[in-house]
C-alpha cells in the first residue's frame, strides 16, 4: 500500500489558501511538524489525522491517498486470516494480526473494530486495566468517525462490556443506554419485512438467536445475586429444555456444546454437594452434549423450527482451542469431583470425553 500524503496535504493546503502556520495554529503543533509532514519525513500522530480531514473536508483515505481498491483487498485477506484463526481459537495469534493491520490502516474503523476485539478475546474476561483502556480508546474513536451502523453497535457492544468489567457501572450503563430496544433489532425488523423462503431463513436465524439470548440469560440470572443451588439449577434446566424443545429431533449440531456448558454447571453445583448420582448424572450428560458438537460437521438442521439453517464449521468462531470435548476435560480435574473420581462413570465419562477431542 503506498501512502503519498506529503502532495496530498500540500495540494489540499494550496487549494484552500491555508498557510502552513494556520494549519499549525488549529493542530496546536509546530509549523516544523507540518513541514516535515509536506517533505515526507514523517507522518502525523494518528489522532490528529480525523481533524486534518475535517478541517479539509475530505475523508481519512483521501487524506492519505490511499488507494482504495487496494485497502479493501488487504483488509479482506486480513478478515479471512482471522476468521481461520478465531475457527481454531487461536487468540494470541489473531490479536498479533490486527495489530499488524493496525499499523497499516490506523484509521480504519473496521480495523480498529476487529483490534478492539482480538484484545478482548485475547485477554479474556474481565479484561485488565491496560488492555480495557485500549478497547475503550478504540471504541469511542469508533464511535467519533464512522456512520456504520454495525461498526457503532459492535463498539456500543464493547465499550459497555469493558466498563462493566472494570467495574464501572456508570459509564456501562451510559452505553447500554445507547443500544436499541429488543423491538427494534435489525434482526427483528428483516425477519418482518423479508417475505418467502428468505423471509423464512431470516426469521429462524432470529429465533435461533433468541434462544441463545434466553439461554445465556439464564446463565447471567445466576451470577446476579445470591440464589438457592435449587433455583440455580433450576435456570439451568430451563434452558436445556429450551434447546431440546426448539432442535425437537435432537439434532441441535454446534449448540449441543451450549446444553453440555449448562450440564457442566450443574455437575459443579451437584459436586459442591457431595451428591454423587446427581453429579454423575450431570457430568454424563455434559459429555453426550460435548461429543454432540464435537461431531457436528458442515450440516443442515432438521427440526421444524429451524430446518431453513445450516451450520458451517468454517464460518464458527471460539474463544478456546480444541473441541467441546477439550474443554469438559479440563473441568473433570477440579478437586470437587475427587470424591468420585475413582468410580467406572466418572472414568467412562473421562474416556469418551478423550475419545473425542480435538487438542
Amino acid at each position: 500500500m503506498e501512502i503519498n500524503m506529503k502532495d496530498t496535504l500540500r495540494t489540499l493546503r494550496k487549494e484552500k489558501n491555508v498557510t502552513r502556520e494556520e494549519l499549525a495554529a488549529h493542530l496546536g503543533i509546530s509549523v516544523q511538524s507540518v513541514g516535515k509532514w509536506e517533505r515526507g519525513e514523517g507522518f502525523p500522530d494518528i489522532t490528529l489525522l480525523p481533524a486534518i480531514a475535517l478541517y479539509f473536508g475530505v475523508t481519512v483515505d483521501a487524506l492519505m491517498d490511499v488507494d482504495k481498491a487496494r485497502v479493501e483487498e488487504t483488509i479482506a485477506a486480513y478478515l479471512a486470516e482471522s476468521l481461520r484463526y478465531r475457527n481454531q481459537g487461536e487468540n494470541e495469534k489473531n490479536l498479533a494480526l490486527w495489530e499488524k493491520a493496525y499499523k497499516e490502516f490506523p484509521a480504519d474503523c473496521r480495523v480498529m473494530k476487529e483490534l478492539m476485539e482480538a484484545i478482548n478475546r485475547e485477554a479474556q474476561y474481565p479484561c485488565p486495566k491496560e488492555k480495557a483502556q485500549r478497547i475503550i480508546s478504540l471504541g469511542e474513536r469508533i464511535l467519533e468517525t464512522s456512520t456504520d451502523n454495525s461498526l457503532r453497535e459492535d463498539a456500543v457492544f464493547s465499550l459497555c462490556d469493558t466498563y462493566e468489567g472494570l467495574g464501572d457501572m456508570e459509564n456501562a450503563l451510559r452505553y447500554a443506554d445507547m443500544g436499541g430496544s429488543m423491538y427494534t433489532t435489525r434482526d427483528d425488523l428483516r425477519s418482518s419485512v423479508l417475505t418467502g423462503e428468505e423471509g423464512l431463513a431470516a426469521t429462524q436465524e432470529y429465533f435461533a438467536g433468541l434462544i441463545l439470548l434466553a439461554d445465556l440469560a439464564l446463565h447471567r440470572m445466576n451470577r446476579k445475586t445470591d440464589a438457592t443451588d435449587e433455583e440455580r439449577i433450576a435456570r439451568l434446566q430451563t434452558g436445556i429444555r429450551l434447546w431440546e424443545t426448539v432442535f425437537s429431533d435432537g439434532n441441535l449440531g454446534f449448540y449441543a456444546h451450549n446444553v453440555s456448558q449448562s450440564y457442566a454447571v450443574i455437575a459443579l453445583i451437584y459436586g459442591k454437594q457431595k451428591d454423587g448420582e446427581n453429579t454423575l448424572h450431570a457430568l454424563e450428560e455434559a459429555a453426550r452434549y460435548a461429543v454432540m458438537a464435537a461431531k457436528a460437521g458442515d450440516m443442515a438442521y432438521t427440526a421444524p423450527a429451524v430446518n431453513r439453517l445450516t451450520n458451517k464449521i468454517s464460518d464458527n468462531t471460539k474463544n478456546y482451542k480444541g473441541n467441546a470435548c477439550d474443554c469438559r476435560l479440563s473441568g473433570m480435574s477440579w478437586q470437587g469431583y475427587d470424591f468420585i473420581r475413582e468410580q467406572p462413570r466418572f472414568r467412562a465419562v473421562v474416556r469418551l470425553l478423550e475419545q473425542y477431542r480435538e487438542g
